[in-house]
Formats: C-alpha cells, sequence, structure tokens
C-alpha cells in the first residue's frame, strides 16, 4: 500500500484550495503534479505531507488515517522538500543532510554506521560529495536545492514529496535531478511547472485548476493541446516522436476556446 489521499477538500484563508481530489498514486511510479500558479499543487502535496489537515476526506499511509499516525511514524515513510526550503544557521551541508536521518534515531538522538552511510549514499546521489563539508552560505540556489534534496533522501523514505524541485537549477540539474528521482525505489509526487520535464519523466501527471483535478493518467494521454489551452490559457502543439516520447510547443498569439468553454468558466470534470 502507500500514501492516497481521497476526496480532499481544504480550506485556507477562506479561500477553497483543494476541491475534492483523489490521489492513488501506483507504488514505485512518479507522479507530476501539473497546473498553473494557484491551481492548488503546494497545498495537496502539504495534505500528503501532513502539515496540512482536510476540512473533509482522508489522507492514508499503508491504509491508516495520516493525522492518527505520530510525526515520527510518517517521517520515516515520506520525506518532503518544500518550494522554499532554507535554513536559518550556518551549517556544513554534511550535516544539514544528517538532518535527514533524525526520525530514525534512537532515544538518546546519537548517530551510528547506518546514518553515516546513508548521508554518505544521499550526497553521492545529489552530486555533493566534494562540498558536503562547505558551509551552507556558500553555496549556490541550485546547490542548497540540491542539500535539501540529499535531507530528504537520507530518511530513506518510501514516499518522496517534491514541490518545484527543479526550481534554481540549471538545465543539465533539472535532467539530473529527475532522473535521480525516477530511479530511486520509492513512490514519487512531483509538482512541476515545466510540461516536457513532466513528459520527459513522470509515470502519470494530474492536472490541477483552481483546486480540482481536471485530467489524470500518462502524459500522452493528458498533455493535449485542448487541455494545454483549457487550463493554462495558451496555444500550444504536442507532437510525439517515434518512440512515443512527447514535445510541447508553445505558440504565441490567443488562446483559441474550445466551443461552450469560456476562459473564466469552470473547468471540466475529472477524467
Amino acid at each position: 500500500m502507500t500514501l492516497e489521499a481521497r476526496q480532499v477538500v481544504w480550506h485556507r484563508g477562506g479561500a477553497l484550495v483543494v476541491d475534492a481530489v483523489t490521489l492513488r498514486p501506483t507504488p514505485g511510479a512518479t507522479i507530476g503534479l501539473l497546473g498553473p500558479n494557484g491551481s492548488g499543487k503546494s497545498s495537496l502535496l502539504r495534505l500528503l505531507g501532513g502539515t496540512g489537515k482536510p476540512d473533509s476526506g482522508v489522507v492514508t499511509l499503508d491504509g491508516a488515517e495520516l493525522g492518527d499516525l505520530s510525526r515520527r511514524d510518517v517521517a520515516r515513510a515520506v520525506a518532503v522538500v518544500s518550494q522554499h526550503a532554507h535554513t536559518d544557521t550556518d551549517i556544513r551541508v554534511r550535516d544539514v543532510v544528517r538532518l535527514g536521518r533524525i526520525p530514525h534515531r534512537g532515544f538518546l538522538g546519537a548517530t551510528g554506521t547506518r546514518d553515516e552511510v546513508a548521508v554518505a549514499a544521499a550526497l553521492e546521489h545529489t552530486g555533493l560529495t566534494d562540498k558536503a563539508d562547505r558551509l551552507w552560505h556558500t553555496l549556490s540556489g541550485g546547490e542548497r536545492q540540491r542539500a535539501h534534496i540529499a535531507r530528504a533522501l537520507a530518511q530513506e523514505p518510501r514516499e518522496l514529496l517534491l514541490d518545484e524541485p527543479t526550481n534554481h537549477l540549471d538545465i543539465r540539474h533539472q535532467l539530473e535531478l529527475l532522473s535521480l528521482v525516477t530511479r530511486l525505489p520509492v513512490t514519487s509526487v512531483v509538482a512541476l511547472h515545466d510540461l516536457n520535464l513532466a513528459a520527459m519523466f513522470c509515470d502519470e501527471v494530474v492536472v490541477l485548476d483552481r483546486g480540482r483535478a481536471v485530467a489524470g493518467g500518462s502524459p500522452g494521454e493528458v498533455l493535449t493541446a485542448e487541455l494545454i489551452a483549457r487550463v493554462y490559457g495558451v496555444r500550444a502543439r504536442v507532437r510525439a516522436d517515434e518512440r512515443g516520447r512527447l514535445t510541447v510547443l508553445f505558440e504565441p498569439g490567443p488562446v483559441d476556446v474550445p466551443v461552450g468553454l469560456t476562459p473564466d468558466g469552470p473547468p471540466p470534470a475529472a477524467t
């Protein structure tokens, strides 16, 4: 079993930010959460990570309601990389990554051999081994992002939640990072803005619009020119090569709104 959300609804500041969303990731798959700013991607990830509590509906981990589990038990299974992760303390990169081992430590909090092996592996996976003893303030934005992902990997989670993990990364490191995520033996839910990265790396995608899930399935099934026009308000051409890999090509100019829909109208029901 795995992390699931069933018909979750959540209001924040009086606004409806997640509207009856159901998400059942296939174990071991990489799921892309797509949608424009304000569509509910980050809010849904907060519910999945247990830092938000739905007003209705339920989030479960291995069949148990998330709210009934201790934070320690959740952290042993679920790792989160938030969009604005930071630290105010100027510590070494290695020590940032060690924070991921806290849920696994004993009563006295001492580190052991397994902790150091997990930290070393996380540093290697994210290409930070040679920067392990660097101080936090000397890192670039992209290096800091990779350090927080290394911290999450050091948790040795079964479920990995990432909110815009490619922010601040150049193209090479975007590709390396998402390639790493898809190779990990975990279930990953990744909020992304880049539709081409989603098409390249995600097994399944879920498109959110104003808090609702309006489409879900494989990138080839979901990422159509019609959906992109309806949800994002832009024109695009979607091509598939001989291996079935998609490329989304954006075009300038007004959107051709499908008959019966208006840009300000309600989104269609989820598919």
